[in-house]
């Protein structure tokens, strides 16, 4: 298994995608034929099950996006499930201190690093060899802890520091509440945390990733350090094209 993204990522390049969160192979397909880096497919907030999901990243490995998966929490069988059916990378939510980091990283990987379990639908399923992808998983295996409470941003180098721990994402919304800002991630207190998290994740050489809502913030983000941007949601982009075709024809949406 070659991770693609985790290459760039490595090498100081920023990578940008977007999330997939509807249960569609339609809009799998169309989204995986972009010219993204990698395409997140968000578990957590979305109603993607576990059936629908492996025949979307099914469908994601034959364009050129890595394939990554939100899983819905940093629990060790959705883990190892999210993995089994096809995701080559994570992001674990709600990582707030070392001991969190390291189960993370745990369930992703096979011993002796870790404690997953042996049984790689997808590569079975493709026709690959299954002893040649656990030689390779556990090094290409992209880890990404959020960080999205105060009480993260307080243990962030413990978290970052955490072996195979690659990338940290900012969970906006999430850290505006956690701060006392709920429903706004834009308020200057917030984001100077912003500023503070990916200032000490540089110092550590770990990547840092956001999820962004505009190609104003994505560029933003992209001139702080960020090296892992998300342009939105398919819903969102669906949205945005809707829109900005029907202002061109003197409407509005």
């Amino acid at each position: 298994m070659q991770n693609r993204t985790k290459e760039k990522l490595r090498n100081g390049e920023v990578t940008v995608g977007a999330v997939v969160s509807t249960p569609s192979l339609e809009i799998t397909e169309i989204m995986a034929r972009m010219n993204f880096d990698w395409l997140w497919f968000d578990t957590e907030h979305s109603p993607l099950s576990s059936e629908i999901l492996a025949s979307m990243l099914q469908v994601a490995r034959k364009g050129s996006p890595t394939p990554i998966v939100r899983v819905e929490w940093n629990d060790p069988v959705v883990i190892k499930k999210a993995l089994d059916v096809g995701a080559m990378g994570l992001i674990v939510p709600w990582v707030n201190d070392r001991a969190q980091a390291e189960a993370a990283v745990r369930a992703a990987k096979y011993p002796p690093m870790g404690l997953r379990g042996f049984g790689p639908r997808w590569v079975q399923l493709e026709g690959g060899d299954p002893a040649a992808y656990a030689r390779t998983a556990n090094e290409e295996t992209l880890v990404i802890v959020q960080i999205e409470t105060a009480e993260a941003v307080k243990n962030l180098e413990a978290i970052l520091t955490t072996p195979g721990v690659d990338a940290f994402m900012i969970g906006p919304q999430d850290l505006a509440a956690s701060l006392g800002y709920v429903g706004n991630p834009g308020h200057p207190e917030v984001e100077k945390v912003i500023v503070d998290v990916i200032t000490r994740g540089k110092k550590l050489k770990v990547p840092g990733c956001y999820a962004s809502a505009s190609p104003e913030l994505c560029l933003k983000r992209i001139e702080q350090g960020f090296q892992f941007v998300t342009v939105g949601g398919e819903m969102g982009l669906l949205r945005l094209g809707i829109q900005t075709f029907m202002e061109k024809l003197g409407r509005k949406a």
